[in-house]
């Protein structure tokens, strides 16, 4: 029997063109501020340490150059006068551990790179010193596992993806699938399509997964099976849920559909 194509109702193409864009925290440095103080000679090429200030006039940033490309490791401040972040470069790209801290002094994030892009884990800590989360990366891109550890160290059930299946063929000749998590949370996005690898969510939106217009954490994906006709095929389900811990659980499930709308 020859499939039917689906006619996915409710599914929107994101206006974003990158997933990472949407999900990602923006905390990551950007000197836009002025230059104090330089040890280069040469004003059309930036080479050794470069100064930047808060317009208040308190130190920002220590930055190195080497021909205009950010070297070695930089190091930005809160107005107040504490260390906020240390940042390796290498040829003008983030290379090695990043780090950000706590007023405190105390370490409160630490993201591994590699020639710019997030690769390996992504760790946090609880002020007094206690893991908080890891969450793993792999060429800027959010996979699965994550995991996230309460101050009492009691490690957090990963939520699941609940797929009911909704039988309407002798009403509407549709079909569909109400999706929902087991748990509630605030920040929830379905996708229909598979993880790279089968374990990182792509950068690319319109290059691999299609979005579900997704309210109070469900979602809805339609089947159009005319009289007659039958679908069998697996459906693959991906969802994005943010965490209070401001991190991303990426989760996936495949859920096989087969039914035939009786003449």
């Amino acid at each position: 029997m020859k499939f039917i194509s689906i006619l996915l109702l409710v599914c929107i193409l994101s206006s974003c063109n990158f997933i990472m864009d949407k999900f990602s925290s923006k905390g990551e440095v950007v000197d836009n501020s002025v230059i104090v103080d330089s040890t280069s000679t040469d004003k059309k090429s930036l080479n050794g340490e470069v100064r930047y200030k808060f317009p208040s006039g308190k130190l920002k940033s220590i930055v190195n150059y080497k021909d205009n490309k950010k070297v070695g490791t930089s190091y930005t401040y809160y107005e107040t006068g504490e260390k906020q972040y240390e940042i390796p470069y290498v040829n003008g790209q983030k290379d090695g551990l990043v780090k950000f801290f706590y007023k405190s002094g105390r370490l409160y994030r630490s993201t591994s790179y590699k020639e710019g892009l997030k690769q390996g884990l992504q760790k946090k800590y609880w002020e007094i010193g206690k893991i908080k989360s890891e969450m793993r990366f792999e060429r800027n891109m959010m996979c699965t596992g994550l995991k996230e550890i309460t101050k009492s160290g009691k490690v957090k059930a990963e939520p699941q993806i609940i797929v009911k299946h909704v039988n309407l063929l002798n009403e509407s000749s549709v079909y569909h699938l109400e999706l929902s998590l087991n748990k509630k949370y605030r920040s929830v996005q379905f996708y229909i399509g598979e993880l790279l690898n089968g374990k990182c969510l792509p950068v690319m939106v319109n290059s691999y997964l299609s979005e579900l217009d997704t309210k109070k954490g469900k979602a809805t994906f339609v089947f159009s099976v005319p009289s007659g006709h039958r679908i069998t095929r697996n459906v693959s389900i991906v969802a994005v849920v943010k965490t209070s811990y401001q991190n991303h659980y990426i989760l996936s499930t495949v859920t096989n559909v087969s039914v035939r709308n009786e003449e």
